[in-house]
């Protein structure tokens, strides 16, 4: 190989945005199939990859390639995030790989929440400073809070096949929230929280979890939110520890409060047959009904166990979703309004637009969001 063929890059950036990612030289060689002595030697030598190369590197840092060839570096701020996973889990903290799969979420987050702020301030719009302060005492009285918050008593709760999820979800973003979806099987998580004071986030952990069950992860987070915590969550119905479990209390009341439980509940009628009675009343998907019920010592946890399970049962399947599914489920739909606005107004040009989407020379598919968006 001559040297023609090699780029010059930065070795200071290289090891900065290797260092952000949790990436040791080997793992990174292992993800990038770039030998492990280069990427050593790159750490002092500034021609040592083709642009090949560089550009599997950019991919596995996140940052666009231009990155890796100026010494001056971008320093993302993330929040510091407490992991809840479970601990009958055994994830070590010293594992590289789980490291890197949780630098992987919290940064692509991080990326799609500094575009929407660049988009914002292109259209000139103001964002209001995230207003949820909960107590973390009173599960009741931080379920009000919430409900006041989202101003639910005025908003139209619609089923449209996500069993009230996609409904809930689109609330919540309405209130300056980014909401996205990522599945990540690697990180034994079904959800986490970023605090900012503005655009905070809300990343849902997708695998194993029907829309339906979304939707109680969703406030789950909310709640972290609203008591100012960046969380790495486990399985929410198995945590023992003393916030999730208060998470999950607020969460709770928020989504079937207990007076209607009460009033609907009967010792007569089967599990389904509860959840259905309530559920039309109060909004929420099953899921989220059969949670509170167990909440509430009404049923066991067995019995939650098993009905999740004949839901998940009965939701499984859809293999083969395009992409397009899959990006308009990762940004929701009040994001990607934003994106469009932008277009509209010509502060976004559709190639940078499909490039932010991560759907690059995808006409169709920009076309197809933009239609979801405002439908």
């Amino acid at each position: 190989m001559t040297n023609r063929q090699l780029v010059r890059h930065s070795p200071i950036a290289l090891n900065h945005y290797r260092q952000q990612m949790s990436l040791s030289v080997d793992l990174l060689a292992k993800k990038t199939s770039i030998p492990s002595k280069k990427i050593e030697s790159a750490k002092v030598e500034n021609n040592v990859f083709t642009i090949k190369q560089l550009n599997k590197l950019a991919d596995i840092l996140l940052v666009p390639v231009s990155y890796l060839t100026f010494d001056s570096v971008i320093i993302r701020e993330l929040p510091k995030v407490i992991d809840f996973r479970n601990k009958y889990e055994d994830i070590s903290g010293e594992d590289e790989e789980q490291s890197y799969q949780f630098q992987k979420v919290a940064q692509e987050a991080y990326i799609d929440r500094d575009n929407l702020l660049s988009i914002y301030e292109s259209l000139d719009e103001n964002i209001s400073t995230f207003g949820l302060n909960l107590l973390g005492s009173n599960a009741q009285h931080d379920a009000q809070l919430i409900i006041d918050f989202l101003n639910l008593e005025e908003e139209s709760l619609l089923e449209s096949g996500s069993d009230y999820y996609k409904s809930w979800r689109t609330i919540v973003e309405k209130n300056d929230v980014i909401v996205l979806e990522k599945s990540n099987p690697s990180l034994s998580s079904e959800g986490m929280s970023l605090y900012y004071d503005k655009l905070p986030i809300i990343v849902i952990l997708t695998t194993g979890q029907s829309p339906a069950r979304r939707l109680f992860t969703l406030i789950h987070e909310l709640v972290h939110l609203g008591l100012k915590q960046s969380a790495l969550d486990g399985n929410l119905i198995y945590s023992n520890y003393t916030e999730e479990v208060y998470c999950n209390e607020v969460a709770g009341y928020v989504l079937v409060p207990s007076s209607i439980v009460y009033k609907y509940y009967s010792s007569n009628l089967s599990l389904s047959e509860n959840i259905l009675a309530i559920r039309k009343v109060t909004k929420a998907s099953r899921p989220a009904v059969a949670i509170q019920l167990k909440q509430l010592g009404l049923v066991k946890q067995i019995e939650l166990e098993d009905y999740l399970k004949s839901l998940q049962v009965e939701s499984s399947g859809g293999f083969g979703v395009k992409k397009r599914h899959t990006t308009y489920n990762h940004f929701g739909k009040v994001y990607l309004q934003q994106v469009f606005s932008a277009i509209w107004k010509e502060e976004l040009t559709i190639n940078s637009a499909m490039d932010l989407l991560r759907i690059p020379n995808r006409i169709e598919d920009l076309k197809y969001l933009e239609d979801k968006a405002f439908s």
